[in-house]
C-alpha cells in the first residue's frame, strides 16, 4: 500500500556516507532504501502534498527531520542530557566525514600524514564520547557513525592506516549496528568494492610502502587492531549425536 503524505526519499550518490546515514534512518522506519536518482548533491526530499516538496541538504538536519516525522519510532535517546550529547557527537561525525575525505584525497605523503592523524584524533574523541553508552538499542548516532567507521575499516584493511586501532567503544557500536539487516545490506562487500574502486588512483594512499611500516610501529601498543565489518559470530552449537 502506498504511503500517505508526507513521503520521504533521499537523492544523491548511492554510496555517499551522508546518503547512507539518511537512508538507514528511513529504513529503520520502514521506508525503502533504494536511491532516487543520481544527483550530485545528497538531499532529503519531503513531499508534504502533491508537488509540494521540501529539500534538506544539511546532514544533521536530515536526521533531525526524519526523527521529528516519526514520533512513534524515536532513535534519539529520551533522556534530554543523553540526547544533547548524541547531537554533539553527530556533529563530530560530520567532522570525521570531512577528514576522511581529506585522507582519500591527499596527493602526497605529507598531506596524508596530516589527514590520517587529524581523523584519528576525531575518531578517538568519538570513541571517548560513546564509551559510557550502555544498551544495544540502535540510535541516530549509530546510523551516521556506521558509514564512517565502515570506511575506516576498509581503508585499514586495504592500506594499513590504523585508523581503528584502540577504538574499543567504536568496535562495540559498529558490531551492534551490523546486527540490523538494513545496515548489513547497505554496507556490504559490493558497496566496499565500489568505495575502493572509486578512489583516485593518483591518491597518496597508493604510495604507502614506507609510511605504512612507520605507522605500524607507532600504533604497536594499541590492542584493538581493526574495526570489525560484522558482529562476532555466535559460538556453534554442538550437534546431537545419534
Amino acid at each position: 500500500m502506498q504511503r500517505q503524505f508526507p513521503r520521504l526519499r533521499v537523492t544523491g550518490p548511492l554510496d555517499c556516507a551522508v546518503a547512507q546515514g539518511a537512508r538507514l534512518a528511513l529504513a529503520l522506519r520502514g521506508w525503502p532504501t533504494g536511491a532516487a536518482g543520481q544527483a550530485q548533491a545528497t538531499r532529503l526530499l519531503v513531499e508534504s502534498q502533491p508537488d509540494v516538496i521540501l529539500t534538506i541538504e544539511d546532514p544533521a538536519a536530515m536526521i533531525e527531520l526524519i526523527e521529528d516525522l516519526h514520533p512513534g519510532h524515536p532513535l534519539h535517546p529520551r533522556d534530554p542530557a543523553a540526547r544533547a550529547r548524541h547531537r554533539e557527537l553527530i556533529a563530530l561525525v560530520g567532522a570525521a566525514r570531512a577528514e576522511l575525505g581529506r585522507v582519500t584525497a591527499a596527493r602526497n605523503l605529507r598531506d596524508l600524514d596530516i589527514a590520517v592523524f587529524a581523523l584519528r584524533e576525531t575518531l578517538a574523541r568519538l570513541d571517548r564520547g560513546i564509551a559510557g553508552e550502555t544498551g544495544a538499542a540502535l540510535t541516530n548516532l549509530d546510523l551516521v557513525l556506521a558509514p564512517v567507521l565502515w570506511r575506516a575499516a576498509i581503508l585499514d584493511r586495504r592500506f594499513g592506516l590504523h585508523l581503528g586501532d584502540g577504538l574499543a567503544a567504536c568496535r562495540t557500536r559498529i558490531a551492534q549496528a551490523y546486527g540490523q539487516p538494513p545496515v548489513r545490506a547497505m554496507l556490504d562487500r559490493a558497496a566496499g568494492r565500489r568505495f575502493l574502486d572509486g578512489l583516485d588512483p593518483r591518491a597518496a594512499l597508493f604510495d604507502l610502502a614506507g609510511a605504512a611500516a612507520e605507522w605500524q610501529r607507532a600504533f604497536a601498543d594499541l590492542r584493538a587492531r581493526v574495526l570489525p565489518f560484522a558482529p562476532p559470530a555466535p559460538p556453534a552449537r554442538a550437534g546431537r549425536r545419534g
